[in-house]
This record gives C-alpha cells, structure tokens and sequence, in this order.
C-alpha cells in the first residue's frame, strides 16, 4: 500500500510485532478496459528506493500471485493467475475508520489473503464483508478482474463503500492528468497507457519509485523501476519457477540469474514450507527459551551472552520486557533451521509467530538475536 498497516517494527534486533502505520503522499492507478482486453496500471510513490516483486505459486487452497511493494515484504498491489489486481492509493490524512468488530482479523497482510482466495471483484467485495483491513482508515484501494469490472473501495462516516463500474477509470495523485488524458474511449494499450502513467509521476520526497502494468488477461506484467527500461514479464511463467523475488532496480540482471528464493516474510504464513528437523539440539533451544522468558521478566543474565553482546542488549531490557509482554505466554520454541553459522527458531508465542535467527559463540553464549519475520495470530487485536 501507500501505507502500511503492518507489524513489523525491529525491537533491538530481538523481536519485530508492534504495529506502526505510515502515512504516504498518494500514488496513482487507472485501468484501461474495453471488451477485449483490462490493463491494470500503477505508479508506485514513496521514499524507499528498495523495491521487490515476488511470486507464490498456486496451491490447492490457495491462487498464484505476483506482490510488488518495498524490502519489509508487505505487498503494496498485486496480481493473481485469475486476472485479479489490486492497489491502494493513500489520502495522507485518518478518516476515523475502524473494522466493525464482526469483520474477522487475519494474519499478514489483507490485501495479499484477499488476492490468494479471490478470482472475481465480486468475490473480493465479498471478502470485505468479511474480513478486516485496517488500511482503509488512511487509504482507498482499487482492484480490477479480467472482465473489466472494478471498484474502488473506501471509508466515509465509518463505513466502507464500494463503487463499483465497468469502464475505464482511475484515481491518485495524478488525478488531474487522468482528468485530461483518460478519456471512456481510449482502448487499452501500453501504448495508450504508459504516457498516463509518464504524466502522472510524482517528484520529490516521494518520487515515483516503479510503475507496473497488468494485462488481466494474458498474464503479461510490465514493470519499469524508477530511471530504468520497462521490462516484460509472463505471470504463468514465473509461477512455473517456483517461490522467488526479484529486486526491482536490479530486475534486468537478476533475470539472467537463477532464481533467489522467498524470504521468510514473503511466505503465505511463516511456519510456511519447514518440515520437521531431523537433528534439534535440546542444549541450544533450552537456552533459546530461557532467554526469551528471562527477557520478558527483565532478568537477563550476562553469562548467556557474549560480551559484545551483552553491552547490546543490557541496556535495552526495559524496552524489551513490555513488547514481549504483548506477543503473550511463550508456548513453544523449534529449530527449523541450522547453518555453520546460525539457527533458525520458529517461537509460537500466544499472540504471535515470530521466526527468530541466533548466532553463538565457541562457548555457546549468544552473539547475535535476529528476528527474521513475525506474523500476529488470527483474533489479535492490532495496535495503531
């Protein structure tokens, strides 16, 4: 989004899960359709320059997507293998919105649970019915379906409104250049299209970071990170490859390489794709747990740490105990991962999943406490 709703906030490199929202100058999307042919178009607008797409193929529960956003791994917009897509658009003030209290709270991001479940505008409508997303608060988000049907979904007097057309259309920071250049009768082209999104562009703090385009139809992605060449890409074929990102900036050389694996964060969900390891040590994983319920208690003992370490994380104990406090009672700790250098633990906490990467010295003291992702679970109430 133009915002994030997210929780995803570094705590001393230990634990990541408060919520924090950032509020971003808006973007720009329109869709061009006709009876033929619905191309979604984006101009992403922020500060980062450090932009990604990444791909999670099907699964019997759940449709391929592509996700295009920043390097926290919260997807911004999106397109499934059905030819749905969706983006927001931020209004860089708080209309007062809050999720009823019988819309059901999911874990991750809602935009990316809606595009893996849902094949039609209709159904994501349905979605939102159902489920929250606090993103409306600060933002309006526009998804489209290969039948050229859109809506553009927003929040007034505490409740969402869904607008529905079947023509083109489109919003954003660009609105006045959309005003003049998106006329009804345009057909849908690139070749149309892309000198919208060119007059469209932001400057500044909050420069146009990439522009993306959806063919709804055939799958075909165009993607043109900030001062670089558009490059095309085929949905159904970067699915076939299996779970993978790309580096925006870097996407014309990373093409000629095999593909980089998913990182943790951009999985469905984090205990995603880890099976069971063959060789635990109990030793470390003990110690893994007592350090984690000794911080939550303020009572860290400089003999599990390495000294270095130890000037790290000491002085940080009272900002570490109350957000322990808020993941809940650790249930339990499993190591899903071991290199020469790292563990990798998978910490079910009561309110939370977090996945949590230790180094150690030769005396097996702690070096390192990295939090590598953290998911909230499924009823937590999300702080602002």
């Amino acid at each position: 989004m133009k915002i994030a709703t997210h929780c995803r906030r570094a705590w001393l490199l230990l634990l990541i899960l408060t919520c924090s929202a950032r509020a971003v100058l808006a973007c720009t999307i329109f869709v061009l359709a006709d009876a033929k042919r619905t191309l979604f178009f984006n101009n992403e607008d922020y500060s980062n320059p450090a932009t990604r797409i990444w791909f999670l193929p099907a699964t019997k529960k759940y449709y391929g997507c592509a996700y295009l956003g920043f390097n926290d791994d919260w997807a911004q917009g999106g397109v499934n293998q059905r030819g749905l897509a969706f983006d927001w658009v931020a209004t860089g003030t708080t209309n007062g919105y809050a999720p009823a209290p019988e819309l059901q709270l999911l874990p991750g991001n809602p935009a990316e649970r809606m595009l893996e479940s849902c094949k039609t505008v209709a159904e994501a409508i349905a979605f939102y019915h159902r489920y929250a997303e606090p993103g409306f608060a600060t933002a309006r988000m526009l998804i489209a379906d290969k039948t050229g049907t859109s809506v553009i979904i927003s929040a007034e007097h505490g409740q969402l409104q869904f607008a529905i057309a079947h023509q083109s259309r489109g919003f954003g920071y660009g609105n006045e250049a959309l005003k003049k250049m998106l006329r009804p009768t345009l057909q849908p082209s690139l070749e149309n299209g892309l000198p919208i999104l060119t007059a469209c562009q932001q400057g500044g703090q909050y420069a146009t970071k990439y522009a993306s385009v959806y063919d709804l139809r055939s799958g075909e992605l165009y993607l043109a990170p900030a001062g670089a060449e558009g490059i095309r890409l085929d949905l159904a074929a970067e699915l076939k490859k299996g779970g993978h990102f790309y580096d925006l900036p870097l996407l014309k050389q990373q093409l000629r390489q095999p593909p980089m694996p998913l990182l943790a964060d951009m999985r469905r969900y984090l205990g995603e794709g880890y099976e069971p390891f063959p060789a635990d040590e109990p030793a470390v994983t003990a110690l893994v747990t007592k350090v984690l319920r000794e911080a939550r208690a303020g009572l860290l003992h400089p003999a599990d740490f390495t000294p270095a370490f130890w000037q790290v994380i000491n002085p940080a104990q009272k900002e570490m105990q109350p957000e322990l406090e808020k993941l809940g009672d650790l249930l339990s700790v499993r190591l899903v991962e071991r290199t020469a250098t790292s563990r990798l633990y998978l910490e079910d906490f009561q309110k939370a999943t977090v996945l949590q990467r230790i180094e150690l010295d030769d005396q097996h003291r702690i070096a390192l406490l990295k939090s590598e992702a953290a998911e909230l679970k499924v009823g937590t109430v999300r702080e602002k």
